[in-house]
């Protein structure tokens, strides 16, 4: 397949996400609020109304960068004057050269590790259909799912933007047990910033996001499996990145960092700003010698 037909397979796949999100039903802008009986709150009872705004007219700054940096990525992917290794290049190659901390990760190399990788991250993309299995999440399921959107745009159009300014070359490019197709491919030269572990921490920490956002009374130990969950998942892709080959720890730190911000970022953004009650209150004063009024002002 030609690199113009995958950009091409792409853009249909996102256009046809895209379709899906505008049909489903959005209520994230509502303000009115419903007491619930719920397991994840402290207390059991649930009336907070729904935490974030949504409207198409605010999301279009979120999907227009998405696309911005996801067209910009891919352009440049298509387009990148680096070229890999050859294989008489890769003779003269020096593991030494590579920084003594990322270094350790040139003599890795485990395809059952990059497979394990591969199954994190696309299982990580399902983590947005548990909001329909909670009653609260459920009712605004359309408008999450286009902040899924957005995090997944920003998070993917960011990371490959990265990869094909950097060029890093990956680990396994100095490992002379790795395939000499793999350590010449075009693949070898997006090293920097590892896609994996970005993608798996930007929805692991969305979904946590959410939940917590959607369950303010939520008690500490549902809270601490829930953090715990969304930090590990990413840990774990990382951690399997390394074992691959493909990526070395720096790869994966700004990865994760990166990945973990965007995650958080987006719902951060639509959240309903706390307004606390302002005013001017009058009441009677009675005084010995006569009346009065008073005034107080809450802050």
């Amino acid at each position: 397949m030609s690199t113009l037909e995958i950009l091409m397979h792409r853009v249909r796949f996102f256009l046809f996400l895209a379709s899906v999100v505008v049909a489903l039903p959005t209520r994230a802008g509502d303000d009115d609020s419903k007491k619930f009986k719920c397991g994840l709150c402290h207390h059991h009872e649930h009336n907070a109304p729904p935490p974030y705004h949504f409207s198409w007219k605010r999301e279009i700054p979120y999907l227009t960068m998405g696309v911005g940096l996801t067209t910009a990525g891919l352009l440049l992917q298509n387009f990148n004057p680096a070229k890999p290794y050859t294989a008489e290049e890769l003779e003269f190659l020096d593991r030494n050269d590579v920084n003594s901390f990322d270094r350790p990760a040139t003599y890795n190399w485990d395809p059952n590790a990059a497979f394990r990788s591969d199954v994190v991250r696309t299982g990580v993309v399902l983590l947005p259909a548990v909001f329909l299995l909670n009653h609260h999440t459920r009712q605004d399921f359309g408008a999450l799912l286009v902040m899924a959107l957005e995090v997944g745009l920003i998070n993917y159009g960011l990371t490959t933007t990265v990869k094909n300014l950097v060029n890093r070359y990956r680990p396994f490019v100095y490992n002379e047990n790795a395939p000499t197709e793999d350590r010449t491919g075009a693949e070898s030269r997006l090293s920097y910033y590892s896609g994996h572990t970005s993608h798996t921490a930007a929805f692991s920490f969305f979904f946590a996001k959410v939940i917590n956002d959607y369950h303010p009374d939520m008690g500490r130990a549902s809270k601490m499996a829930l953090w715990s969950f969304a930090a590990i998942v990413p840990a774990a892709a990382g951690y399997l990145r390394f074992e691959a080959g493909k990526h070395y720890p720096t790869d994966i730190m700004t990865g994760y960092v990166l990945g973990a911000a965007t995650g958080l970022l987006i719902p951060e953004l639509h959240k309903k700003p706390i307004i606390k009650k302002t005013g001017m209150k009058f009441f009677p004063i009675y005084l010995s010698n006569g009346a009065g009024l008073g005034m107080q002002y809450k802050f």
